[in-house]
């Protein structure tokens, strides 16, 4: 019997190629990009999973509540909070810190020199807590010892080659490091992404007073709960240990626990957190939304054509039930049907992956392929889509079919086919719906990129090259550095500061008051500190409002700062010039008095608000000049090989490390250029996959309509009119729609644009070019087969049976 209805059903797939082809064609596109899709979910979020304790694993996050107006989330805490934890609370059952290193780390290997980030300093029972994978060397004893490190299978394979790195020998600034330990590179889905772990065990009495300092924050702390323990339980009893450790600064921090499994997809509001990347919960949604809807397109498209074709298979219905088939034996012949056809498209969509997956992973930043491994992870998965598809794509037109009289399907004729048309109406209609949404959303999101990029961020950030000072005689000598690379061909202008725009180090903050502040109430003000020499202004193309900017470097006063236009607000300086300031920064006060004011400029990304900004001069007392900027005229690599020989005459220990700002800020929006690339190709599919359904029913319903068009040709029809008759049922099918999708559009895309301080406002041109792209697709799509259709001979249509 089963052997008889796949030979049924290869039969009546063969008899309909086009239909067939049509159909095969669109599964395949919605299970290879729904599939791609949900293996991309999985991996997000799977992040950290890998570990066999991170049920119970948090991560201790603290939140700045020193200044009420801006409170902040940060990935640090004090050193010695994590072992306070493990002694004072039984729900603890371990814990772990790690202290990251800011910029590059210079080191010698058989004495030769190279740099390096990704450096961390940890306890040594970091390998209790995450699992990390051994290649070489005891994880029980691999940070016992003072300067011992652990390091990647890639990074030892980079310095040793095939060699055994056990027991190698590293130099860091005159210090002999030993190499205990190499893991295997972590894998993509961990939230730590580190090359070298130092171990945290030293002889250094400095090293020894920070690791017991409550009033510094430096350390990322996780901690291990016992199995039976809660986190809320914990929650509720840190106020009093932090009222008990801190004294009077209590009031002034809280913490709070995040699970390393949320650490991934829920950090964008943590600052200093040890994630090297993170992902948004938002395009979560987006992109599992897509997947479905590219599948619900392509099962509409199945149930569309099958059931349009139910009129012509009527005879077969009725021929069977005249022989004796029951209603349950044609429902499994006709499902039999769409699971060949769904089988079918599953293997060819595999296929189409391998193809697709090298494309896409330059889209995602991943590294997915089809292997053994990956079929046997995500075969299961595939294997209940592929059935779930074809149950659901097989269903209504099986029991469609399946309940056709035996004398009206001898006739030719179908009961019940005034509800089948308006099924296939209403599915057309959902389905150019949600190609609407697609296409809504990829305008939005391209126009908002666009938006971005053209934006007066306040600031020239165009052939602007940042150079990193890793060396102190370089900072204690930087004028005459400055003056060589003045001299370097190609080389415009030259500046020196602690911080940039698009900073990729740690911000510098400061809490600062005014007078005028206080008496409006206002304790404090949070503020971010950066230091400017005086060609700061000149080689940024800053705008100063009002006041003066410093003067040259000999004769600039340490005390004297600018404020920006933000600042000037939270401060509620009326008349700012000359105002006098007290400012906080890791437990030291300063005054300061304010000599300038500069307009507003994007010092972080646009997905946040300008935040207020003390400027200080070089000199100042509170961050060190850490950059050269250099803007570059004529021939960029030339003057970057000039920079570089400068680099190497002053700084003989540290390579030049240097970026181009324009491409550091443009980082801030990888997701969102990410998102926009998946988008353009969902739409496009979407699309096509839609208008493989419409030309599909286009066809059947000129067939179905073929004697019609004769006699209305015969009576004096141009073939104007007729290519309207056939068309307008479909246009107006996506006018529904239109009118349907556009709220959706809005809503889904008004959530998007919240996540952005800046951004493009919804027009109403925008919803009504997403309507016109559908409407002229869709005729676009009809109109080969009604044109051909109206300049028909009537007389070949009228001789038909």
């Amino acid at each position: 019997m089963i052997r008889n209805y796949f030979k049924v059903a290869f039969r009546a797939l063969n008899r309909n190629r086009t239909f067939t082809l049509v159909n095969i064609l669109g599964l395949v596109i919605g299970i290879s990009f729904s599939c791609m899709l949900y293996i991309y979910v999985s991996n997000e979020l799977s992040y950290d999973t890998f570990h066999s304790k991170s049920d119970r694993t948090y991560r201790i996050i603290t939140n700045d509540l020193r200044d009420p107006n801006n409170s902040r989330q940060y990935g640090l805490t004090t050193p010695p909070m994590g072992k306070a934890l493990l002694d004072d609370f039984p729900e603890v059952e371990d814990m772990v810190r790690l202290y990251q290193y800011m910029g590059q780390v210079v080191f010698e290997v058989n004495g030769e020199k190279f740099q390096e980030r990704n450096w961390f300093t940890t306890d040594s029972n970091f390998f209790d807590v995450f699992d990390f994978e051994f290649v070489a060397g005891d994880k029980s004893k691999a940070l016992l010892n003072p300067y011992s490190l652990v390091i990647t299978e890639s990074t030892k394979v980079k310095y040793f080659g095939n060699e055994n790195a056990i027991g190698k020998v590293l130099q860091i600034d005159g210090e002999p490091v030993t190499i205990t330990g190499v893991i295997k590179d972590h894998p993509d889905n961990s939230h730590l992404q580190f090359e070298f772990l130092f171990s945290s065990i030293r002889n250094d009495d400095e090293w020894t007073t920070y690791l017991n300092s409550w009033d510094r924050f430096g350390a990322y702390t996780y901690i291990v709960l016992n199995p039976n323990a809660s986190i809320d339980d914990l929650r509720t009893k840190m106020p009093a240990m932090l009222q008990k450790k801190l004294g009077s600064y209590a009031n002034l921090f809280s913490t709070d626990f995040q699970s390393i499994e949320d650490i991934y997809l829920h950090s964008g509001d943590i600052e200093a957190g040890t994630e090297s990347s993170h992902g948004q919960m938002s395009y979560i949604y987006i992109f599992s939304s897509m997947g479905i809807f590219l599948l619900i397109i392509a099962c509409i498209n199945y149930i569309n054509l099958s059931t349009s074709k139910a009129l012509a298979r009527s005879k077969e219905v009725g021929v069977r039930k005249v022989v004796g088939a029951h209603k349950i034996q044609l429902v499994f012949q006709f499902l039999t049907e769409s699971f060949l056809v769904t089988f079918i498209s599953m293997f060819l969509a595999i296929g189409a992956m391998d193809l697709l997956f090298p494309y896409f992973n330059q889209i995602t930043g991943k590294s997915f392929d089809i292997t053994l491994s990956t079929l046997q992870f995500y075969g299961l998965p595939l294997l209940v889509i592929t059935l779930i598809i074809g149950l659901v794509s097989g269903s209504y037109p099986a029991f469609y079919m399946a309940k056709l009289r035996p004398v009206s399907s001898l006739k030719g004729k179908g009961q019940g086919d005034g509800s089948a048309m308006r099924l296939r109406r209403g599915l057309v209609v959902f389905q150019f719906a949600l190609t609407i949404v697609m296409i809504f959303s990829t305008i939005v999101i391209g126009r908002q990129l666009n938006f971005i990029q053209n934006k007066d961020i306040g600031f020239d950030d165009e052939r602007l090259v940042v150079i990193d000072i890793n060396n102190g005689n370089v900072r204690r000598n930087f004028q005459t550095m400055k003056d060589e690379y003045a001299k370097v061909p190609g080389v415009q202008r030259v500046a020196v500061s602690s911080r940039v725009p698009g900073e990729w180090k740690r911000r510098a903050e400061a809490y600062v008051k005014s007078p005028e502040s206080s008496a409006a109430g206002i304790d404090s003000v949070r503020t971010y500190f950066m230091g400017f020499d005086e060609d700061m202004l000149s080689t940024y193309e800053l705008s100063l409002k009002s006041g003066r900017f410093f003067p040259s470097n000999s004769l600039v006063d340490s005390t004297t700062v600018l404020l920006n236009e933000s600042a000037v607000q939270a401060l509620n300086l009326t008349d700012p010039v000359g105002a006098s300031l007290q400012l906080e920064n890791d437990g030291e006060k300063f005054n300061m008095t304010v000599i300038g004011v500069l307009k507003d400029f994007n010092f972080q990304s646009l997905h946040e608000k300008v935040a207020p900004i003390v400027i200080g001069s070089w000199n100042n007392p509170v961050q060190s000049i850490d950059y050269f900027s250099l803007k570059l005229q004529g021939d960029v690599q030339r003057a970057i090989q000039g920079a570089t020989e400068v680099h190497n005459r002053f700084d003989e220990f540290s390579p030049i490390e240097y970026h181009f700002l324009d491409q550091q800020l443009n980082m801030f929006y990888e997701a969102e250029q990410r998102a926009g690339m998946i988008f353009r190709m969902g739409g496009a599919l979407s699309i096509f996959v839609a208008c493989l359904g419409l030309f599909g029913l286009a066809t059947y319903n000129i067939e179905r309509r073929t004697k019609e068009l004769g006699i209305r040709k015969v009576l004096g029809a141009s073939s104007a009119n007729l290519f309207v008759l056939l068309s307008s049922a479909f246009t107006k099918q996506v006018a529904i729609a239109f009118i349907i999708a556009s709220p959706v559009a809005y809503y889904v895309m008004n959530e998007w644009l919240k996540g952005f301080e800046y951004k493009i406002t919804l027009d109403v041109w925008i919803f009504l070019a997403s309507g016109m792209v559908a409407f002229f697709i869709a005729l676009a799509t009809v109109s080969y087969r009604s044109i051909k259709a109206a300049h028909g001979n009537p007389l070949d249509a009228l001789k038909q049976d």
